[in-house]
């Protein structure tokens, strides 16, 4: 794999090479066409399963990037791969239904999503030194977001100094994805409809050496309530700057970061 240096761009095949738009990278990605292999039978029974899974793997891993997309500005780097590694591993804990039909249950097996970090440059955990405090309400439709007695200064770990932040709280629903028996075909409202998400955001506050008690929520709206067989998806967001100007921050280079920090 290549990206291109040059003015000269491109989408398609040209003399071999094979140019796309990497929605990850945020740029033009150049690859050389791959040889077929001789020995592979797409036509095996086995190979066939795994290639019918494989189509539940990416829709799942693109619902999360598509309900992620207010904190767009915080990912950074390939993040399909490792989500579909993920939804690999949780589709593998299904030892009920047969191969090529075993689902993606996120309700049931969520941990491996936990502390999914969507920028690859600056891991969440290794910039942010605080675990935050997480409870949802019975109806499962609003996250607590606490941190009891938080001192800011110093934990905050980045390549300039930090300031002043703010923290994006999302929470999303997650359906499970599963096979439908009468289409042959997985879910297709899994992928055209449009799941719950909400996001709020904070004021910006400074990074002080006092205590303070930090507290957000995020709530569906219109009272709307998650399936039954799904699950609610917390992520916490940071946006840092490195000063302020009359009310304007001074946005540090590469903005934040954001994980997973909860599944309910």
């Amino acid at each position: 794999m290549a990206r291109f240096v040059g003015p000269f761009k491109f989408v398609g095949t040209v003399a071999g090479f094979e140019s796309h738009w990497d929605a990850d990278l945020q740029d033009y990605v150049l690859s050389s066409s791959k040889q077929k292999n001789p020995n592979h039978n797409k036509h095996a029974p086995r190979s066939q399963e795994l290639n019918e899974e494989w189509k539940a793997v990416c829709m799942w891993s693109r619902k999360i990037r598509i309900q992620t997309y207010q904190i767009a500005n915080l990912k950074k780097g390939r993040l399909a791969g490792s989500l579909n590694a993920i939804a690999k591993k949780i589709q593998e804990m299904d030892v009920i239904n047969e191969h090529g039909k075993r689902q993606i249950e996120s309700s049931k097996f969520n941990y491996p999503l936990i502390s999914f970090c969507f920028n690859t440059s600056h891991p969440f955990s290794k910039v942010f030194h605080v675990a935050p405090e997480l409870s949802i309400n019975e109806d499962r439709n609003e996250v607590t977001l606490k941190m009891s007695e938080f001192i800011s200064n110093y934990k905050f770990n980045w390549t300039e100094t930090v300031r002043y932040y703010r923290v994006i709280l999302t929470i999303f629903e997650l359906p499970d994805l599963t096979w439908d028996t009468k289409r042959g075909e997985w879910d297709i409202f899994f992928r055209i409809s449009r799941s719950l998400t909400s996001t709020t955001v904070s004021e910006w506050l400074p990074v002080i050496t006092e205590p303070i008690d930090f507290e957000q929520k995020a709530t569906f709206k219109d009272g709307l309530l998650p399936g039954e067989k799904s699950a609610v998806v917390v992520v916490m967001g940071l946006e840092l700057a490195s000063g302020m100007d009359w009310g304007s921050p001074y946005i540090v280079k590469d903005n934040g970061t954001a994980a997973v920090v909860g599944v309910f």
